[in-house]
Parts: C-alpha cells; structure tokens; sequence
C-alpha cells in the first residue's frame, strides 16, 4: 500500500480536533463552572467526516489491481475487519468493566446499551457502550459495498461509485433517512457521500489527469477549502445537522482539502510534520480510548480541586487532558495497536496466499 504522509497527518489533525471537541465538555464539567475552550471547538466534531473522506480515498489504494480476485477479495475482508474489531474490543471489554463495576457512570445521559449488538458494531436503536464507535458501523458498511465492488472490473469502479451517490442523493432529496429501522438508517445515511468524495479523490490522483493540473490551481483549492469552506461551514453550523447539505458541503471542502495535500505531496511542495504522521498512526487508539482517558483525568482533577476565580486552572487541566490522552495512545499504539495489527497481517499473507500466476499488478498491501 502506498503511503501517503499527508493521509496520515489529515488522521492526526482530525483525531486532534475531536479530542479537543470532548475536552469542552470534559472541561464544562469537572473545572468548576468558568470555561476556556471557546463555542468554536464545536466546529471540530467534524473530525469524523473528515476519517470518512480519508478512508474513502483509502480504499482505492489498497485495492487497485485487486479487483475480481478471489484471494484478494478474501484479503481485503480481512485485513479490514482486523483493523477494525481487534483494538475496538479492547475498549469494549474496558468500557463493559466500567459499566459492571460502577453502574451508572458510562453513558448516563444516553440510555442503555445493547451489549451484544455494541459488541459486533450492528446498528442498534440504542446508543453503543463505546459511544464513539457509532463511526465504525458506518466503516463497516462502506466496507460491505466496496467489498461487493471488487466483484465487478476495476475500470467499472467510477460509474458504479456514480450510481451509489446518485442514488443516496436522489434518496435523501425525497425521503428521510430518520424513519427507517436502524439498518437502513446506516445503509441510507448521507454519511456514504464523504466516502464517495474520496474514493473518487483517490480515482482522480491516479488517473493521468491529476499531473495535469496547474500547481497554482492545487494551492487555490487548498486556500479556498480553509479560508473560504471552513468559515462557511462554521458559520451555518452545519456540524449541527446531518442531513444532505452538510455532507455535500463538508465533503467538498474536505474532498479538497484532501486533494489538495495529496497532490502536493506528490509534487514536494509540502512536508508533513513528523508530531502529525505519527498521531496519524495512532488515531485509531486515540479515538477509541480518548473518552475514558478525559473521564479518568476529570474525576482526578475534581479530587484535586479547581479554581473557579482563575483561568489558569482551566489551562493546567485541558493541558493535562491532552497530554494523558496522547501519551496513552502513544503506550497503547505501541504496544496493542501495533502488535496486533502486525500479526493480522503476517496471518492474512500466509493464509490467503497469492499463487504467481494469479498474482496482480498492483502495489503490495
């Protein structure tokens, strides 16, 4: 798989803004009632929709040359699930121990959980034990379609992404999504558009195409996307909604964004700072352990005590927050992650083996 460090630097940026979208609750909390973080972190939930624009343009790397191939498809489905529930479970059975021992603490303002339905990541009608994951039933379904597209020839993968969007856009025009079973809310959701936006990002960067276009006109859509789409998006609160126009306007200035640096890179225009690549590779343990970790640090802190006349406790706490979550996702990547994830591999490349003669001419997974 090719590695592009600006993909990775984009997951430390994102995972980044959640984290910071949290610590304003965490904050609102346990520090006393003053607050430093300002009503702007609400503008960095949309870390998410960025995951999705990346993990669309993900799919089309790991894929390429990959199509109608048995052994292939049967990689994919696994590396995919392995780099998904594994880590996951580790914070299920985590958040379950929290739940059993101190009952009343994990999602108290969200209702009950279905253990077994949480456990799997199937959509549910209550809210997931890890609340976070709900983006991971959502991962998982792209998975489930681009799965089903593998079955079909590689040069058909444009027009069948083509379809899928006109469909969900055609869909969301006339219907909504909200009175459907669970199910068909996850099948249904808009959320699809971003992953199309950047597996049709990732189509264009590798088509013959994306060499021709003027640098000049890839720095321009880089500064409209963060002085002109960014502002907007802030500025009609569309963070606070979740239907059509939100994921059409956040996966465009995403989409460009994500274009943008990609092809910069590329063309060594730009380099990626080393701190964002590495949070990058460790985003996945950082959004999935950053809720306990603020939730640990908030109790410790309300032990400790706050200052409610000063705001330097308010920056010693979110300094403190933050640095517990990176430092835990640094031990955690470095010794769970990690490990895990180098073991799945080497398991996927024993058994499902590519003979010579079936072998492709795509880059190596």
């Amino acid at each position: 798989m090719e590695r592009l460090y600006s993909l990775q630097g984009l997951r430390g940026a994102a995972v980044l803004g959640v984290v910071v979208f949290h610590m304003a609750s965490v904050e609102a909390k346990y520090s006393g009632g003053d607050l430093l973080l300002p009503a702007l972190v609400n503008f960095f939930q949309l870390g998410v929709d960025l995951f999705f624009v990346i993990s669309g343009f993900v799919m089309v790397i790991v894929t390429r040359g990959r199509f109608q191939n048995k052994v292939q498809t049967q990689r994919f489905v696994f590396n995919r699930l392995s780099r998904i529930y594994p880590n996951y479970w580790l914070y299920f059975f985590i958040t379950l121990g929290v739940t059993l021992a101190l009952p009343g603490v994990v999602n108290t303002s969200h209702g009950s959980s279905n253990w077994l339905m949480s456990f799997l990541l199937l959509p549910n009608d209550r809210v997931l034990l890890v609340m976070v994951a709900w983006s991971l039933v959502f991962e998982l379904w792209f998975y489930l379609v681009f799965t089903g597209l593998l079955l079909f020839k590689e040069k058909h993968l444009p027009l069948l992404l083509g379809v899928w969007a006109i469909g969900l856009i055609g869909f969301n025009v006339s219907a909504n999504w909200q009175d459907f079973n669970p199910a068909l809310k996850i099948m249904l959701h808009p959320y699809a558009l971003e992953f199309i936006a950047g597996s049709a990002l990732a189509l264009f960067f590798y088509s013959k195409f994306s060499a021709r276009l003027p640098t000049p006109w890839v720095w321009a859509a880089l500064i409209a996307a963060l002085c002109i789409g960014f502002p907007l998006i802030y500025g009609y609160q569309l963070f606070a909604a979740e239907g059509l126009m939100r994921m059409l306007s956040v996966g465009g200035v995403f989409g460009a964004l994500v274009g943008a640096l990609v092809l910069l890179e590329r063309r060594k225009r730009i380099r990626v700072p080393a701190f964002l690549i590495f949070t990058g590779d460790m985003s996945y343990t950082i959004y999935l352990s950053h809720l306990l970790v603020l939730g640990v640090i908030g109790h410790l802190w309300q032990r400790v005590g706050v200052w409610p006349a000063s705001p330097w406790d308010n920056a010693v706490f979110l300094l403190l927050m933050m640095a517990a979550v990176l430092c835990y996702g640094a031990l955690a990547y470095r010794f769970f992650e990690k490990p895990v994830l180098d073991w799945a591999t080497a398991y996927c490349a024993r058994t499902f083996a590519v003979s010579p003669r079936h072998s492709q001419t795509g880059p190596a997974k």
